[in-house]
């Protein structure tokens, strides 16, 4: 598959996680400008990914850290992977990047390779291997280009992550701060 593909499975490991935070760079808010197809998600699945979730950072709106994630065929993060088309995956990536709504991707390259965009924190698109989803549809999230500083997540910050995960079905609420606790202490390799 060379050309843009009709959807993608969007990986959100941070308060993406959260359906109600999600949405919002779909249908717009406040805070958020929205997608030009403000179509909710065909569907949602919640997997793992190989990823190691750090919290780093100090955002202007939560206070605190917020969530990055490295590729790590050790690690494992619990992701939901939204069903969404290429196109609300750019607009959801621009949001994300203070960039402007409709810039399309060089899609063949974002499919197969880590590609940086721009220089915002969540400059890096990396493609994700998704072996419980078996179907053609590209697996994409995006994550830092630069380390910054562990630092731990304000509390609605991660009360919304939590949140979120509350809806995986085999995570119970010890499990869930168990996970996001170890991310916390993690260390930079």
């Amino acid at each position: 598959m060379t050309s843009q593909p009709q959807r993608v499975w969007y990986v959100a490991y941070g308060s993406n996680v959260n359906e109600q935070r999600f949405l919002r760079y779909l249908l717009g808010d406040s805070d958020h400008v929205g997608a030009r197809d403000a179509t909710p998600p065909r569907r949602s699945k919640w997997t793992t990914a190989p990823l190691q979730l750090r919290f780093a950072g100090e955002s202007q709106r939560w206070g605190g850290g917020v969530c990055f994630v490295d590729p790590d065929p050790l690690a494992t993060a619990y992701v939901r992977a939204w069903d969404i088309t290429a196109q609300q995956f750019e607009d959801v990536f621009a949001q994300e990047n203070r960039r402007a709504i409709g810039e399309p991707f060089h899609w063949p390259t974002v499919m197969h390779s880590a590609t940086t965009i721009g220089t915002s924190w969540y400059a890096q698109i990396l493609p994700v291997q998704l072996p419980s989803i078996a179907d053609d549809q590209p697996a994409l999230t995006f994550t830092w280009t630069t380390r910054f500083p562990l630092n731990a997540p304000a509390p609605a910050y991660r009360d919304t992550i939590t949140s979120g995960l509350a809806d995986h079905p085999d995570l119970s609420p010890v499990h869930i701060a168990d996970y996001l606790n170890a991310s916390i202490e993690a260390e930079h390799p």
